[in-house]
């Protein structure tokens, strides 16, 4: 069975340390890679604008193909997936599915009560196969 190694961006210049860091870990291990980004929307919130979420997918999908062409102007091939959803419940499941044998995650340096409102894998993700890695400024 083929590795898998799952990389999510939120995109490709701000997380370009994590789709690096992803694209030698793929290179190295001959892994497939499949670079993901999830547009952050709570099923909870009661609302939806299907134009303004479309638009959302659009964008992701522009940012998804530079970071594929990144990929394979290194020497990987990739593919690119986009969710919608809260991020960590996405990445979860789709690792899952993919049988991911890696998570690549950007690590933003967050700490006290800013870590615990604003990051996104501070609860409820299992970070057993994920690597964190800084995110340059």
């Amino acid at each position: 069975m083929e590795k898998t190694i799952l990389v999510a961006i939120r995109d490709s210049i701000s997380d370009r340390s994590v789709l690096n860091m992803a694209i030698d870990m793929a290179k190295n291990e001959g892994a497939r890679l499949v670079i993901c980004h999830v547009i952050n929307r709570s099923e909870d919130l009661g609302v939806f604008n299907p134009m303004a979420e479309a638009q959302l997918v659009y964008k992701a999908e522009r940012m998804l193909e530079e970071a594929v062409e990144i990929a394979k102007r290194n020497g990987v091939d990739a593919i690119k997936v986009v969710k919608v959803g809260k991020p960590s419940e996405r990445i979860s499941e789709l690792a899952k599915h993919l049988h991911a044998s890696n998570i690549v995650l950007g690590n933003r340096k967050l700490k006290g009560l800013r870590q615990w409102l604003f990051s996104e894998f501070s609860t409820g993700f299992n970070l057993q196969n994920a690597t964190l890695v800084p995110v340059e400024k």
